[in-house]
């Protein structure tokens, strides 16, 4: 080890993340992950020369592949030479006993596991690392998680939607190879979200004002684009023969399309292998938060299939900027390429002043008692694993100190999570100080009216953040929601503004002014890049008129 180029000093797991501190002469070597014989070669390009770490995505190796059965090493090589397995140091051999580590899917049903052993190649001491999938059923042939069941009924219910989801597949390759494309047929769906809104209804604004849509435009015919929609909240459903049937009529909608968008998790992409010629968009319907979504929380309660995932068939996914490409590379588990910083939709002339001033007018016209009050706006994320099981506990708030604090000069204004199908309750004595907006479909239009945002994990904090209006943040449950649901970056940290425990210290933070505004600077220097353009005119311009 001594004579050797390259070594590693430390190896330690962050989430979805290996992590390998390497010493030496690493500038002007190549790393991958590779079997022994080199026969499989993943190269790594994700090396920090401030850190001297190499970080290895565990559900990306790339292309957005998960790594297959096997024995694995981390290997290097100078250009033109052999690829060589990387040396470790004594103290790191030790510590590969507690480098094991195991990340479920799929409820109980499924896991990988990642085993380390020290071994010597050469004279050299190394590690090897073997990837292996488990499951509780040995045969192969019914490995799918879908038909694992203690009881028979249940068994028999699963493996018949097992068998209508590979119909609804064959539909749709018949269809798709039937069909004929033109390069112009365009589809925006949701399977959450009703009526269209956000990055969606801002990209079909935007194609209709440059009189690019068919049925308005006057533009050549190889240039008009045929609009589509299909808006129907699947994943609120609990009928597993109403969501086939809801997928059965996709399998047609999308057998001709040219390029699909989506705002969310479809579930329809994790049973329909895509034709090659339809290009799929995420044009995510959130900016960046902090609660840890998608790939990013693998191994946690609700992870995605590390394989039958609708992210796997994504071309690409739009994001707010180049700091986040990383990010939604991890969310998405693809390569970091195809995330592009086109900055969102739904922010193009967000903050136009003439925009501003008349949704004002016509807002307090609609709503005079908010006229000459101050507004806060408590927005909080939703707990829970999933949609169908999403909830707030509104017993953390303690809604009498609210309301005396509010007196003649605030409103209290509560816009629940769109996943939480219960309204919260509010006690008519304090319904003239309280309100619930959660039926009011657009928040980034009530953050207009704005002057005080009080959230927790959630991503709203990125539109917001360009107002430069005060955020708080409450976080009640901060060390539980880490531990279960993980986040990407730590409250305490990044923030941009100040955390509260306590329904007391949000009321106190706003009587003394006291929202850190500092950390609102710094994050919106972070996230927001300072690019021209519209970023509705670069996704139609760089992937939609592109492809023509």
């Amino acid at each position: 080890m001594e004579n050797a180029e390259v070594f590693i000093t430390s190896l330690r797991w962050d989430n979805i993340y290996l992590k390998a501190k390497l010493e030496g002469d690493i500038q002007s070597a190549e790393f991958a992950v590779a079997d022994k014989k080199c026969g499989r070669v993943y190269r790594m390009d994700y090396f920090d020369p401030e850190t001297g770490e190499l970080t290895i995505n565990i559900t990306n190796i790339g292309g957005g592949r998960m790594l297959t059965n096997g024995v694995w090493y981390l290997k290097y090589r100078r250009e033109g030479g052999e690829w060589r397995t990387v040396p470790i140091t004594m103290e790191v051999g030790y510590c590969l006993k507690d480098m094991d580590k195991v990340y479920r899917y799929a409820g109980t049903c499924y896991a990988c596991v990642f085993t380390f052993v020290p071994v010597r190649e050469r004279q050299d001491l190394v590690f090897e690392m073997t990837f292996t999938y488990m499951t509780r059923n040995d045969n192969i042939r019914k490995r799918q998680f879908r038909v694992e069941a203690p009881k028979f009924k249940k068994r028999f219910i699963k493996k018949l939607i097992w068998f209508l989801e590979n119909v609804i597949n064959a539909i749709y390759q018949i269809n798709s190879h039937i069909a004929p494309r033109n390069g112009r047929r365009v589809l925006l769906m949701s399977e959450s979200r009703c009526p269209m809104n956000g990055n969606l209804k801002a990209l079909d604004d935007r194609i209709k004002e440059r009189g690019l849509d068919v049925r308005t435009g006057k533009r050549l015919d190889r240039q008009r684009l045929k609009m589509s929609y299909w808006f129907v909240k699947t994943l609120e459903d609990d009928n597993d023969l109403k969501i086939l049937w809801t997928w059965l009529r996709l399998a047609f909608v999308t057998a001709n399309k040219d390029f699909i968008f989506v705002d969310d998790y479809s579930t329809f992409f994790n049973n329909v292998r895509l034709h090659p010629k339809t290009t799929l968009v995420q044009v995510w319907h959130a900016g960046v938060g902090f609660k840890a979504v998608g790939y990013a929380r693998f191994g946690k309660r609700g992870t995605p299939n590390p394989w039958r995932c609708c992210y796997r068939q994504l071309d690409y996914a739009i994001v707010g900027g180049e700091f986040l490409r990383d990010v939604y590379a991890e969310v998405f588990g693809i390569d970091r390429e195809r995330c592009l910083p086109y900055g969102l939709m739904r922010l193009d002339n967000y903050l136009d002043a003439k925009r501003v001033v008349d949704f004002r007018r016509d807002f307090y016209q609609k709503n005079p008692d908010w006229q000459g009050r101050k507004v806060i706006l408590f927005a909080p994320t939703f707990r829970g694993p999933g949609q169908r099981t999403s909830y707030y506990p509104y017993e953390m708030l303690d809604w009498e100190r609210i309301y005396d604090f509010c007196g003649d000069e605030y409103l209290f204004v509560i816009k629940q999570h769109p996943f939480i199908p219960k309204p919260v309750t509010i006690d008519e004595k304090y319904a003239d100080r309280i309100l619930d907006f959660s039926s009011y479909p657009d928040i980034n239009e009530l953050f207009y009216v704005t002057d005080i945002l009080i959230t927790d994990y959630s991503s709203n904090i990125y539109e917001f953040s360009l107002h430069g209006k005060p955020m708080l943040f409450y976080a009640f449950d901060k060390e539980e929601y880490e531990l279960m649901r993980g986040l990407h970056r730590t409250l305490d940290r990044h923030a941009p503004g100040k955390v509260c425990r306590t329904t007391a210290e949000l009321l106190e933070a706003i009587e003394k002014g006291d929202f850190e505004t500092e950390r609102l600077r710094r994050f919106v220097r972070e996230n927001f890049d300072s690019t021209e353009g519209l970023a509705s005119d670069k996704v139609i311009d760089n992937i939609i008129l592109k492809k023509q």
